[in-house]
């Protein structure tokens, strides 16, 4: 948040926690860094670096709890930092963080009663093995595509403004779910989708469109109902993607992501009412919107990609639209949301970086005249058969007419 006064910092902050325990930081700390190995070699002026990776990222500082019930508080962040496997740290600045908590130490003065603190150290969560192969990398990325459509319903109830308002209020957020199940049967009408899953599709969007509307006036329980119909609209969404060939499903979901983003440009609100209903339409369109993205990411990691820079574009692409979204994802009410996200783009980045390693670079040929893709093919390979793949690659005309410069896989 910033102003013509400057950012408002106390707003901004993250409260601090571990696994959901509160606390203090008096003072945090972050060490990081590569983890270089400088080889010096005889008769060499210049060394020679070898890059092993990215030192592991350390969180540490002072902590502490504070109140007429500190011995209770103190009690529960021990029990808390003393559990086992990984969990979320809220760090003031920069939010949400999966780390592996390190032994920590109480400190305790007689000067300070009421006041508990500890010595905290955290480092950031790394790999689930310690020798990860493509396919487990993959099966990784699937669990968190999971792991977000969880969330983005979880969330949906808490972004709502819902207690005390008018219908015109709430409805404004059902009719914007009701919009986004609309959409897809646009786009199931639009693209092509395997003519079962279209079939089955067909019926469970309309009942959506149907249901949505009076979903949360209508029911006792306003937040089970928002819960189930945002569960409904991002399974709806998975399943019209995963009726898609990967490329078609990727470009119709960016089409829904483009569809759902708001306008922040437009006018603000004139009445408080207003205000509500226009942040209650946000919270639905953002609904449709990370779930056509979870969707993409999905269709992300089904497709085949032929070579080294298609999967380093692929990366890109992913890094570069969670981004946005994650950015505009902050305060600790979208706590749980962000870290689902973050899983996410995280394990999708990590399959491609492997994958990447499998895949073949590209190299630029060159020969004096010009050559059949049968002759290249013998004299890249090895193998006539992969004289398509020449021709394919290069958009040539006549496969007898190779041009003297072209592209070709390395191996």
């Amino acid at each position: 948040m910033a102003s013509a006064e400057g950012r408002d910092w106390l707003s901004t902050l993250w409260p601090a926690s571990y696994k959901g325990v509160p606390f203090y930081f008096e003072t945090d700390e972050e060490e990081g860094g590569r983890n270089p190995i400088i080889h010096r070699l005889v008769n060499r002026d210049d060394p020679f670096i070898e890059d092993l990776g990215e030192e592991p990222r350390f969180y540490s500082g002072a902590a502490y709890v504070h109140g007429d019930d500190v011995d209770a508080q103190a009690v529960a962040l021990k029990e808390t930092l003393s559990t086992r496997g990984a969990g979320t740290l809220v760090l003031p600045l920069f939010g949400p963080v999966q780390v592996q908590a390190l032994p920590w130490k109480r400190v305790h003065e007689k000067d300070k009663l009421g006041y508990c603190a500890f010595e905290v150290k955290f480092v950031r969560e790394g790999s689930a093995a310690s020798l990860i192969t493509v396919g487990f990398s993959l099966n990784q990325a699937f669990n968190a595509v999971d792991r977000m459509a969880a969330a983005i319903a979880s969330h949906f109830p808490s972004s709502l403004k819902s207690l005390g308002q008018s219908d015109a209020v709430i409805e404004a957020a059902t009719d914007g779910l009701a919009s986004a199940a609309a959409s897809l049967d646009v786009v199931r009408t639009t693209y092509q989708v395997d003519p079962a899953v279209s079939a089955t599709l067909a019926g469970d969007i309309a009942a959506l469109v149907s249901a949505a509307p009076g979903a949360l006036s209508d029911s006792a329980a306003p937040g089970a109902a928002a819960v189930s119909v945002a569960s409904d609209l991002v399974a709806a969404t998975r399943a019209l993607a995963a009726g898609m060939q990967p490329a078609t499903a990727q470009a119709a979901m960016l089409d829904q992501v483009a569809a759902f983003t708001v306008d922040e440009a437009a006018a603000a609100p004139i009445s408080v009412n207003a205000a509500s209903a226009a942040a209650n339409e946000a919270a639905s369109y953002r609904v449709a919107r990370l779930a056509a993205l979870t969707a993409w990411a999905e269709a992300m990691l089904r497709a085949a990609y032929p070579d080294r820079p298609a999967g380093v574009t692929a990366r890109g692409q992913v890094a570069e639209r969670f981004e946005v979204e994650q950015f505009n994802t902050f305060g600790a009410d979208d706590a749980a949301l962000y870290v689902a996200m973050e899983d996410l783009r995280g394990r999708v980045i990590d399959y491609f970086t492997r994958l990447i390693n499998d895949l073949s670079p590209v190299i630029a040929v060159d020969t004096a005249i010009s050559l059949p893709s049968l002759a290249l093919a013998w004299s890249l390979y090895a193998d006539p058969l992969r004289a398509d793949e020449l021709v394919a690659r290069n958009r040539v005309r006549h496969p007898s007419l190779m041009p003297k410069h072209f592209e070709a896989l390395q191996r």
